[in-house]
């Protein structure tokens, strides 16, 4: 996929205009949100770290003259202060809240479903209306005794979302998730 990096970006009166459907890629630090994105563009354009926390403003990517992906800064254990982990709350909210994006993608680590910050963050999406598909991921990490028992527990807390397990390792998930974004345009 032909994929541009459009820039990173603090402020929604800098945004770059288009018409393309924009997705928001959300979730905790270091859970794989810019793995996913190089997954779904078969590119390196975002950039990946094994340290939470380095995504620290909006960075986004067109792709394919078709979308534009919004790789957000990560929420959670990130190693930085309560006062900038608060800043990137406000961010997220004020992004999403500015109806820029249309669709979010919550990735969450198939090792860990249903953590207090992934329900708050799934709780919010649902109170602002916002669409968004439940993306599993680091689905290659687990035996098939975790999945199935990630799955249920997943399916438990996030009852009324549709749920795709994805890896970059193994590219599980890609074509179900490309089919999910293309139906967007």
């Amino acid at each position: 996929m032909n994929t541009v990096f459009l820039g990173s970006f603090v402020g929604t009166n800098e945004l770059p205009q288009g018409r393309e459907p924009r997705i928001a890629f959300l979730g905790r630090s270091n859970v794989g949100k810019s793995s996913l994105i190089n997954l779904l563009t078969s590119t390196r354009a975002a950039r990946v770290s094994k340290t939470p926390g380095r995504t620290r403003a909006l960075n986004l990517f067109r792709v394919d003259d078709r979308w534009i992906f919004g790789d957000f800064p990560g929420y959670g254990f990130a190693k930085v202060s309560k006062t900038e982990r608060g800043e990137w709350q406000a961010l997220v909210k004020h992004y999403l809240t500015a109806k820029f994006f249309r669709f979010a993608v919550h990735i969450v680590d198939a090792r860990h479903p249903g953590l207090e910050p992934d329900l708050q963050l799934q709780e919010w999406l649902r109170h602002s209306r916002m669409p968004n598909l439940i993306v599993l991921t680091k689905a290659d990490k687990l035996n098939q005794k975790e999945r199935a028992e990630a799955e249920r527990k997943a399916q438990a807390v996030f009852s009324d979302q549709h749920l795709l397990f994805a890896s970059s390792i193994t590219k599980e998930g890609k074509r179900e998730l490309e089919k999910t974004l293309q139906n967007l345009t």
